[in-house]
């Protein structure tokens, strides 16, 4: 566990917040700690999330059930797919409900990617778009026949200070959204406090 006054941090995370628009509450505490999963947990939920992707976005004829659920018993990634995420694994490939709503894990895969060096978190409720996606999973990611620990091994990991920054900065972010999402005017002029908001709700490395 680390703890980290975030006093002079705070003043950062207000000047971001004003510049992208976001206006949350004055009184709003600090996030001064975290306790961080091991970075073993986090890559395997990281490439839990991938499996999930791969499942219902590439032709079975590109990629075989069997290679991906290889890839999911041999990395022990049963225990990081959540109870309802499992339905995916139970739906056809290419089903076009779990084509509409998979796109939100690539909001909760951001982070964990960012945490081993991926692209920096834009404070944006934008989605990802296909270029970075493509980048993430397939170019970032483990190979489907490759071992999540040796991918992991050279990687250089976010400092526990850096996490707890952007911690702090989507909480006030969040905030903002929740104001907004009351009917206050505390966003960015166009934001969707739901569409927009929730990819903000979906960024959390913890």
């Amino acid at each position: 566990m680390t703890s980290v006054n975030l006093a002079e941090e705070r003043k950062e995370i207000q000047k971001i917040c004003i510049e992208n628009g976001f206006q949350y509450a004055s009184s709003l505490p600090w996030i001064k700690e975290i306790v961080l999963r091991p970075k073993l947990e986090i890559a395997k939920r990281l490439h839990a999330i991938k499996a999930l992707v791969l499942w219902v976005l590439i032709n079975p004829e590109d990629l075989p059930d069997k290679k991906i659920l290889d890839f999911i018993d041999n990395n022990d990634l049963n225990d990081f797919i959540t109870e309802d995420e499992m339905q995916y694994l139970s739906t056809a490939r290419g089903d076009q409900n779990a084509i509409n709503s998979i796109g939100w894990k690539f909001e909760n895969a951001l982070p964990l990617a960012w945490f081993f060096g991926f692209s920096e978190l834009l404070p944006s409720g934008e989605m990802m778009n296909g270029e970075t996606a493509r980048n993430l999973f397939s170019e970032f990611c483990a190979k489907i026949d490759d071992s999540i620990e040796e991918w992991m091994s050279d990687k250089q990991t976010k400092s526990e200070k850096e996490i707890i920054f952007q911690e702090d900065l989507f909480y006030c972010m969040h905030n903002a959204v929740r104001s907004a999402q009351l009917g206050n005017k505390t966003v960015p002029e166009n934001f969707d406090p739901i569409g927009n908001g929730g990819v903000i709700h979906e960024k959390d490395i913890r």
